[in-house]
């Protein structure tokens, strides 16, 4: 049997932008270090995604020391990690409120003129943070970031390789944007753990990730597949009720560090 393993760990600094692969990452009570710490938000304070603006998906992401780089075809620009902007925005994040901070106004001038709108970046504010959903929580109130729902984001190899038999045109497991692949598990396995152990960290598996339009677009030209795949393949097997899953989410609940080729340990 082969070794339950990370093969790829992944964050993804700005929402709905590229992701940062990682050799190694901190993970808090938020998921993995800067994940969804930044995002985008449009004149009427609501918060960005790929659903909107499929250009999102072609921005490259670097981290490098206290600094973010965000590189599009023929510019980009370089962003503090951390900044003394105290401005506090409400914002508005699938109908529901969420809290941001000003980052800079060289940050929204490049964003605003490469998406031909008034927008600004905004980042997480540490003191006002969302929270899961209480129907899935387990033991109390658990903040998140800009992610969709939850901290943690896994999907294994083997699910990938059995999604791809059924498509053709077979995609690569960052198509579903993960913070975690695993290897060494049989597909779809992943849906009945109910707690893990990686490195420092452990895990509480919550619930399979429901997926949508996201996963329909081509990040290389921004464009919405025109059959709907792999959402249309996946529903035909994995819908429950009015959702189709592939993957699952994750709450940590002791935190550390997390490296590729670290063992999973079911528990």
């Amino acid at each position: 049997m082969n070794e339950l393993k990370i093969t790829s760990i992944y964050t993804y600094p700005l929402k709905s932008a590229g992701g940062v692969r990682l050799q190694h990452s901190q993970v808090s009570r938020l998921g993995l270090a800067h994940d969804r710490e930044f995002a985008l938000v449009n004149a009427e304070n609501k918060i960005l995604t790929a659903r909107e603006k499929p250009q999102l998906l072609q921005l490259e992401v670097t981290l490098k020391g206290d600094s973010m780089r965000i590189a599009a075809e023929t510019d980009s620009i370089e962003i503090a990690l951390t900044s003394e902007e105290e401005a506090v925005y409400e914002l508005e994040l699938f109908k529901k409120p969420a809290y941001g901070k000003s980052v800079a106004a060289k940050a929204d001038a490049w964003f605003s003129t490469f998406f031909n709108e008034p927008l600004r970046l905004v980042r997480l504010h540490p003191q006002k943070l969302r929270r899961v959903n209480s129907k899935y929580e387990l033991e109390g109130e658990h903040p998140i970031s800009f992610a969709d729902g939850f901290p943690v984001h896994l999907i294994s190899e083997a699910s990938v390789t059995d999604l791809n038999k059924r498509l053709e045109q077979p995609l690569p497991a960052e198509r579903f944007r993960p913070n975690l692949i695993i290897s060494g598990v049989e597909a779809y396995a992943e849906e009945t753990w109910k707690h893990i152990s990686i490195g420092d960290c452990i895990f509480d598996v919550i619930t399979a990730t429901p997926r949508c339009s996201l996963i329909t677009i081509k990040p290389e030209t921004a464009v919405f597949d025109s059959n709907q795949e792999p959402l249309r393949s996946l529903s035909a097997y994995k819908k429950e009720g009015n959702q189709t899953n592939f993957g699952v989410y994750l709450i940590p609940k002791t935190f550390g560090t997390i490296s590729v080729n670290d063992a999973v340990h079911l528990k």
